[in-house]
C-alpha cells in the first residue's frame, strides 16, 4: 500500500489531483507506476546485461539515447492506453499525466543506468 501512496505522491506532485476523477488515485496512479518502472527495469537489463555484454555493437551514447527515447515513448503510450482504459476518455489531465509518466520513465531508466551500467563489459560507461 505503501508503494502505492508513493506513485500517487509523485504523480500529483507534479499534475495536481484530479477531484472528478478519483479512479486516478485508485487505480490508475498505481498500475501505470509500477508498470514503468518495471518496463524501465526490463529496458536496462536488456541494454547493459544482455547486449551490454555481447559483442562491442550497441554500446555509444547514441544508442543509449535512442533507448532512453524508446523508454519514454512506452512510458507515454502505456498512460495514455491505460488511462483511456481506465478512465473511458481521454481529457486534458490525462494527456498531463502521459507526459508526466514519460519524464518518471526516462527519469527511471537514468537512474537504473547509473546503477546497472556497472554490470556491462562494452556499456560500462555508457552514458557518459
Amino acid at each position: 500500500m505503501l508503494m502505492l501512496s508513493i506513485f500517487t505522491s509523485f504523480y500529483e506532485a507534479l499534475i495536481g489531483a484530479n477531484p472528478l476523477n478519483p479512479e486516478y488515485r485508485e487505480g490508475v496512479f498505481s498500475s501505470v507506476g509500477i508498470i514503468t518502472v518495471l518496463i524501465s527495469l526490463i529496458i536496462c537489463l536488456v541494454f547493459y546485461i544482455a547486449l551490454g555484454r555481447w559483442k562491442p555493437v550497441f554500446h555509444k551514447t547514441a544508442h543509449w539515447v535512442i533507448t532512453l527515447s524508446i523508454n519514454a515513448m512506452i512510458g507515454f503510450c502505456l498512460a495514455y492506453v491505460l488511462t483511456n482504459k481506465e478512465i473511458g476518455a481521454i481529457d486534458g489531465y490525462a494527456l498531463r499525466f502521459a507526459f508526466v509518466n514519460t519524464f518518471y520513465a526516462a527519469l527511471y531508466f537514468i537512474i537504473l543506468s547509473i546503477v546497472f551500467r556497472r554490470f556491462s563489459i562494452f556499456a560500462k560507461h555508457t552514458p557518459l
